[in-house]
């Protein structure tokens, strides 16, 4: 069984959820904030829907009127 899943590379990630590369370069080597990532070999990939699940966790006063 194969199971296709879009990986995001740094850039297209950063484009997707508008925040610049070197924020996510950061959070990957100091751990803060959490965001995921997986690393294969020197390669980074992001998981668009963990990336979104870590976002709904994260976020505070959404729908807050």
């Amino acid at each position: 069984m194969t199971i296709k899943q879009r990986l995001n590379t740094p850039e297209q990630e950063s484009e997707r959820i508008n925040v610049p590369t070197t924020t996510l370069a950061k959070a990957r080597c100091t751990g803060e904030p959490a965001i995921p990532y997986i690393k294969i070999g020197k390669t980074v990939r992001y998981d668009p829907a963990a990336v979104d699940a870590w976002l709904a966790k994260n976020s505070h006063n959404v729908g807050a009127a």
